[in-house]
């Protein structure tokens, strides 16, 4: 009976730290992202702002 125990714990265990191993990633790919088209907008307003008279 022991066994099944720290089978089911292990498993909690292994599920929360997959989890929040995917939430990290989740969090960090956002930001990355975020400043990657925030970067391509400023680039692009800074482009048409050269082309105006």
């Amino acid at each position: 009976m022991m066994a099944v125990g720290f089978a089911g714990l292990h498993l909690l265990l292994t599920l929360t730290i997959a989890l929040v191993g995917i939430g990290v990633v989740g969090v960090a790919l956002y930001f990355v992202v975020r400043l990657a088209v925030q970067h391509a907008l400023k680039a692009h307003t800074r482009w048409v702002d050269q082309g105006k008279l």
